[in-house]
């Protein structure tokens, strides 16, 4: 059984690289501007934000690709990586889907980010407005 490196957001951020920690902070400015009401925690030794005490939201910053958002709907959920996503509300195709509940939204480059914010937050709006079949 995995344990988890970090108890609080701080200690996370604590453990990242300088530039890792601004990407992560960026992200993390563009949650709560699009959802304050969003509970953030440490899971899965990460960021997420839960709503309604269940995880929507989860920052991925391992590695060496991109930080990215994963959105998705915890665990409880059966995942179908071969099915159609029913989410329809990314009009910039900004998300890249993994299976038919969970995506990923890339956090843009900085030169981008300001251009690209009021369409990525539109998208994590409508994903914990979504209410995908199951």
């Amino acid at each position: 059984m995995a344990t988890d490196r970090y108890r609080t957001v701080d200690e996370y951020l604590a453990a990242q690289s300088p530039e890792r920690r601004e990407q992560v902070e960026a992200l993390r400015d563009l949650v709560r501007d699009a959802a304050p009401e969003l509970a953030e925690i440490v899971k899965w030794n990460s960021p997420d934000y839960t709503l309604d005490g269940v995880d929507r939201l989860t920052i991925n910053a391992a590695g060496r690709g991109p930080v990215r958002l994963i959105l998705h709907f915890g665990t409880e959920r059966p995942e179908d990586k071969g099915a159609v996503p029913t989410f329809t509300d990314d009009p910039a195709g900004l998300l890249t889907w993994h299976s038919d509940i969970r995506a990923s939204l890339e956090l843009p480059p900085p030169d981008e980010l300001e251009a690209k914010r009021a369409a990525s937050a539109a998208v994590i709006r409508a994903w914990l407005a979504h209410e995908a079949a199951g």
